[in-house]
């Protein structure tokens, strides 16, 4: 095993603040040696560290044993975030690099976007005039164009950095310009046979415009109606199912790579605050299989994955997986898909694994998962929360982790549906908070779990076998190879004092430091 490079993120409960934020340790030493110590390690001598490397407690990475592929790490530009790059920031093109930048930022690969409005925008808008267009004839993208597109953008040409181009892909900093990205990513896109560049997009709409529904609402529910709920009317599945295939063509068209696709975002929770729409498994199933899927085939999109539910592990109406279940018994839904989308809101990760242990050649991606001060706050409780869970999620089959919002300001916003309907900000946190008053930009916790995957476990890459001993409380991991031939461990310590550790590759045992309260990638050539 060659040297190590250790990289570790860890906060304080008290007022001296962050420690260190993805800070770089080199590993050199091959035992209990002092070369082979973090610098918190050296500061802090005990008697532990006189043990040998054999006794230490350990976690076994075993890179023969290959489970999922990674196709990416991210989270959602939504109109709201686009709206905070584009006239809040101080230095915006800086805020790309840190977030898409592989070599100077984290490197984020995916993207979530929402198909219309979501319940983070300015102010409602629609792709579609206001009453029923059957036909689409005044089918218009200006508002994604003018606000969402050109964040995009900029985030495609800050990810395709130092990519030569004698492979088909764009070096941003050679051709900076819009017509040369676009040029640049849609080659690289347009065959789905070759090994796809640049970002990648799931596509996932929070509802139909409001006359495709029931209730005539883009709500979920309307306050004055509450048990009307809004569902797709069934003469309108075949143009719900054009309205989605113009929205990926267009994303197309300038440029990137439409990775997958999602009916509709959170099927069991229509409701009164932001845009929803309600599906059953049997709508849901008719819907892909007899419109969207072949409506994609048509016009030349069909190696966009298409991916059910979209939603938490668990539901009050769906619990353990349930609608997944029903959904995958109806045989055409079950072709036309390759595989589910899923929340971290509600149940455990491991309904993942049980519904990959029945239908295994079925993909499996988290699709949301947001930060907020509903749950834990930061910046420590940030930092531990969120990294066991999306450790959960990758332990338990998911090809993909994408968080919310990329950015959000000070009060959680904007968050136009929040304040109309609920009379209170969403306090729902960002990747990155923007002080609107300031221009200023802090870096959440939030951001620095999802760098600690997207900064180097690129997409292609595989998740493998890691099993701990049963003596590292507090201690939960996850494995990767890289078609580099590297192996990334990616760990976070739970326990207040610092847990020194072995790991082991084949018969190489290499110690190391995993610091208090801490979140660690380590990386080794294999």
């Amino acid at each position: 095993m060659n040297g190590m490079r250790m990289f570790v993120t860890q906060a304080r409960d008290d007022d001296s603040g962050l420690l260190r934020r993805m800070e770089g340790i080199e590993v050199l030493g091959a035992g209990g040696s002092a070369a082979g110590m973090t610098p918190w390690a050296a500061e802090n001598p005990s008697s532990a560290y006189a043990a040998s490397t054999d006794t230490l407690p350990r976690i076994e990475v075993d890179a023969a044993k290959h489970r999922q592929r990674i196709d990416g790490f991210g989270a959602s530009i939504t109109e709201a975030t686009g709206d905070l790059w584009a006239h809040a920031v101080n230095d915006p093109d800086q805020m790309i690099r840190d977030l898409f930048d592989p070599i100077d930022g984290i490197g984020l690969s995916m993207l979530r976007q929402p198909i219309g409005p979501s319940d983070h925008v300015t102010r409602p808008y629609s792709f579609v005039r206001r009453w029923p267009d059957k036909r689409l004839r005044s089918l218009r993208f200006t508002v994604e164009e003018q606000r969402i597109l050109p964040m995009l953008e900029a985030a495609q040409a800050a990810s395709l950095r130092d990519v030569e181009r004698d492979d088909g892909r764009l070096d941003a900093r050679r051709y900076a310009s819009r017509t040369a990205i676009r040029a640049a990513a849609r080659a690289a896109t347009q065959n789905a046979g070759q090994q796809r560049q640049g970002l990648r997009i799931i596509a996932s709409p929070w509802s139909a415009p409001w006359w495709m529904k029931t209730n005539l609402s883009v709500l979920g529910r309307r306050r004055a109606w509450p048990h009307c709920v809004g569902r797709l009317r069934r003469s309108y599945y075949d143009a719900y199912a054009r309205y989605l295939a113009a929205f990926v063509r267009l994303y197309r068209d300038h440029g990137f790579d439409v990775f997958g696709l999602t009916p509709v975002n959170e099927p069991d929770n229509a409701q009164a605050v932001w845009p929803s729409m309600a599906m059953n498994p049997e709508e849901q199933a008719a819907f892909i299989a007899e419109y969207l899927a072949p409506r994609l085939q048509t016009e030349g999109l069909g190696e966009v994955n298409i991916m059910c539910w979209d939603h938490n592990y668990s539901t009050e109406r769906y619990p353990e997986g349930d609608f997944v279940k029903q959904f995958y018994a109806h045989g055409g839904a079950l072709q036309a898909t390759a595989g589910s989308a899923w929340h971290y809101y509600g149940g455990s990760a491991s309904v993942m694994s049980r519904i990959h242990e029945r239908w295994p050649n079925k993909g499996i991606w988290m699709t949301e998962a947001s930060g907020g001060d509903w749950g834990p706050r930061n910046w420590e409780a940030a930092l531990l929360g969120m990294s066991g869970r999306v450790i959960a999620m990758l332990r338990n089959w998911a090809q993909c982790v994408v968080l919310w919002n990329i950015a959000l300001d000070t009060d959680g916003g904007p968050d136009y549906y929040y304040l109309r309907h609920d009379r209170q900000h969403s306090r729902n946190r960002g990747l990155l908070t923007i002080d609107r008053a300031s221009g200023v930009i802090t870096k959440n916790a939030d951001y620095y779990v999802i760098g600690h995957f997207s900064r180097f476990v690129p997409v292609g890459s595989r998740c493998v076998g890691s099993v701990a001993s049963h003596d590292i409380p507090g201690v939960h991991h996850v494995a990767f190879l890289t078609s580099d031939d590297h192996l990334v461990l990616v760990a976070n310590n739970e326990d207040a004092a610092a847990q020194r550790i072995a790991i082991q590759d084949g018969c190489e045992l290499r110690p190391i430091e995993l610091p208090p309260r801490s979140l660690s990638t380590v990386v080794w050539e294999h």
